[in-house]
């Protein structure tokens, strides 16, 4: 039973309600300072405003009002941000007016207070007035943060996706990005934003540390990619964890910073060095000074057990210190087993390379995109998803050089000897590559694997050779992919789509590796096959087969399965000065990357699937307040630009459609057609309805987003 009493239940309740607090008054100022823009340079201009109120009275419903002046002001009902009400002005395209008539046709004089009553230029200051409020608002925000200062995902590459740009460009796990197109990377979002509008390059400079702890400088122009799939331009790259193992809660003794599946294989006393702020200090008694180093060390022993040293970590040891307490740093070696992959017992059939690595021995060599691998030194049964770790292996065992047999193009063979670079980090596939290729820096090739079973190990898959898989049934599992590429069975969860929007690498080396049973029940894979010898493709038929799921013993996950906190940079700038600085070129960076995002939506650079509502904004927040103040006030700097970028769209019943009508008014020396202009807001008036429309299908599933 709770104890509401309890100190920790009072330091919880506590925390929520600030954060929630703090989340509706930053959500509400974002609607309410455009608003008082509108309002005081109403004001100054001489327009009446009757109406000014935080929140919408809807129905008469409010909280209190009163008057000053002319203005009733009030709190009303229904927390949506606010508004002011002009004598003069009206939103509604049912309600533009031009000048009144009475009855026996007399011209009505417009209140000199009103609206209507004001110049051109009056008028386009009223209602620019909001959005410049948006923008100041969003550095006011934006100031705040880097005055506060805030932690957020450190702009260092974790992961280099198989086959991508940023694979094809050389760049390295471990390298950190300080600059892109000269301007400054504080954080790993700075990334993915300045791929929006980036087709013609984006020039990265980068920190590389060596193993020894030195550093270069690398000079790199990277050219984003828009897949069909893909919801924004990107270059292939993931945040990058550190050496800490992941926090773990005191209240849950039973959970450790590894997968399931490792904690199964090591021991209990080794298993407790994991707990608390501990970091992997050395492999095998080699000092490792970055992930990439510690990835390069431990690989050296794929396949086998690996002894880390496990220290108290830096974050730990700079806690204390700040308290004042000097730390004697104490160590344990703890053993790590290899951890085996899951395997079906079936093997795949080769597809195309898709891509090769200029410069690379195999590029020199005269391996081209299109060719296809026959045999790697003699063997012509190797599985195209185990390729990775087995030229990893050939590395380990000092092998220089393979020999590649390739079927061309043009359905020719040609024969090349490749030697194997001394690279041992393996291209992982990420959340997002269901359809990326598999990949090896070591041969310096990127390669696709077809849904067809060339050969079988395991005696229940004899009958599937040469067979194309249509599906794959996850048996007696969760669900964890989108149902835009599969479907709820009673039993489990279907993957569809297979080489169409998914492909075979993702399955297997992500999903079965993944995949966890319901209710202890076992897991097993179903597949529905169509059997491709000797059938007329009219008359093709699918069959079903269940497979067993096996621990491999040739096959092993080269990341050990130790689970590790992301790296973090803190950002605060050094006094205010600095911090207006940084928080204008925010500002200004969120806006153009509003606008190049509009811009890419309308010419399908950018997926309209990426957009969001108010229920992902509402998300979001919740998520950034949780991250900290400093953190929040960089959301709302984010939101402020796009609430004002949007708002200057020339769009009827928006403002920028207001400025637009005020300029024909300001160059003709006439407000444009009274019908012509309700047609033209009514038009504005649906298409929003129906962008928001879209927006809440996207936000409520719907409408899938991948």
């Amino acid at each position: 039973m709770l104890n509401i009493l309890d100190p920790e239940t009072l330091s919880f309740i506590a925390k929520i309600s600030y954060n929630v607090l703090i989340l509706l008054i930053g959500i509400n100022l974002l609607i309410i300072v455009h608003e008082f823009g509108h309002f005081i340079v109403a004001r100054a201009c001489g327009v009446r405003c009757d109406k000014f109120y935080i929140w919408f009275d809807f129905w008469g419903l409010r909280f209190f009002r009163f008057k000053w002046g002319d203005t009733e002001y009030g709190l009303g009902v229904f927390p949506l941000g606010g508004y002011v009400k002009m004598l003069g002005q009206e939103d509604n395209p049912s309600e533009i007016k031009g000048q009144e008539v009475d009855e026996d046709g007399t011209v009505v004089p417009i209140p000199s207070d009103s609206y209507l009553a004001k110049s051109v230029p009056q008028r386009m200051a009223i209602i620019v007035a909001g959005v410049v409020m948006n923008f100041l608002f969003a550095i006011v925000c934006a100031t705040g943060a880097y005055l506060i200062g805030f932690a957020d995902t450190a702009p260092v590459i974790g992961n280099i996706v198989p086959g991508s740009p940023a694979w094809l460009a050389g760049l390295q796990v471990g390298d950190r990005i300080e600059t892109i197109d000269n301007k400054k990377a504080y954080v790993f979002t700075d990334i993915n934003m300045s791929m929006v509008g980036g087709e013609n390059g984006v020039k990265l400079n980068i920190t590389r540390l060596a193993d020894d702890g030195q550093t270069q400088r690398v000079e790199q122009t990277v050219i984003p990619r828009k897949r069909d799939y893909d919801l924004a331009p990107n270059i292939g790259v993931t945040s990058s964890p550190t050496l800490e193992l992941a926090e773990t809660d005191d209240a849950k003794p039973d959970v450790y910073p590894v997968y399931p599946s490792l904690k199964k294989l090591m021991i209990e006393k080794d298993l407790a060095w994991l707990r608390g702020q501990n970091q992997v200090y050395d492999v095998n008694g080699v000092r490792v000074a970055h992930l990439r180093h510690y990835h390069e060390e431990q690989l050296k022993s794929y396949g086998k057990p690996i002894t880390c040293g496990i220290s108290l970590s830096r974050t730990a040891i700079e806690e204390a210190e700040k308290r004042g307490i000097h730390v004697k740093t104490t160590m344990a070696s703890v053993t790590i087993p290899p951890l085996p992959m899951r395997e079906l017992g079936v093997r795949f059939a080769f597809g195309p390379i898709t891509a090769v690595l200029p410069n690379s021995d195999a590029a020199q060599k005269g391996v081209e995109v299109g060719d296809m691998v026959v045999s790697i030194d003699g063997d012509a049964e190797i599985d195209p998803i185990k390729l990775p770790e087995l030229l990893l292996q050939k590395v380990n065992a000092e092998q220089e050089s393979v020999e590649i047999v390739l079927k061309s193009k043009d359905g020719g063979e040609k024969n090349v000897t490749v030697a194997l670079a001394k690279k041992r980090i393996i291209p992982e596939l990420s959340a997002l590559s269901m359809k990326d290729p598999l990949a090896s820096d070591t041969l310096g090739i990127a390669w696709t694997a077809e849904p067809v079973i060339a050969g079988a190990s395991d005696p229940s898959a004899e009958g599937l050779v040469g067979s194309r898989i249509v599906s794959v049934t996850f048996v007696n599992a969760e669900s964890m992919i989108s149902s835009r590429f599969s479907s709820t069975e009673k039993d489990g969860f279907k993957v569809t789509k297979i080489g169409d929007m998914i492909d075979m690498p993702y399955i297997i080396r992500t999903l079965l590796q993944s995949a966890t049973a319901k209710n202890d029940l076992p897991l097993s894979v179903r597949l529905e096959v169509i059997d491709l010898a000797g059938t007329p493709a009219n008359s093709q038929t699918t069959k079903t087969v269940d497979l067993p799921i096996l621990d491999s013993t040739d096959w092993f996950n080269t990341d050990r399965g130790l689970i590790f906190k992301g790296e973090k940079s803190y950002v605060q700038a050094d006094g205010f000065v600095e911090a207006l600085y940084l928080g204008t070129d925010k500002m200004i960076d969120s806006s153009l990357t509003v606008f190049k995002t509009i811009s890419r939506l309308c010419s399908g650079q950018v997926s309209v699937r990426g957009l969001g509502g108010p229920i992902l904004i509402v998300q979001a927040s919740w998520r950034f307040v949780n991250s900290g103040l400093g953190m929040f006030l960089i959301f709302l700097c984010l939101i402020g630009a796009n609430l004002a970028v949007l708002n200057l769209l020339p769009i009827p019943v928006l403002d920028g459609g207001h400025l637009v009508f005020l300029a024909y008014e300001g160059i003709f020396r006439k407000p444009p057609n009274e019908t012509v202009q309700i047609i033209l807001s009514y038009i504005g008036l649906a298409l929003l309805l129906l962008l928001m429309l879209w927006a809440f299908s996207l936000d409520l599933g719907f409408v899938k987003r991948l």
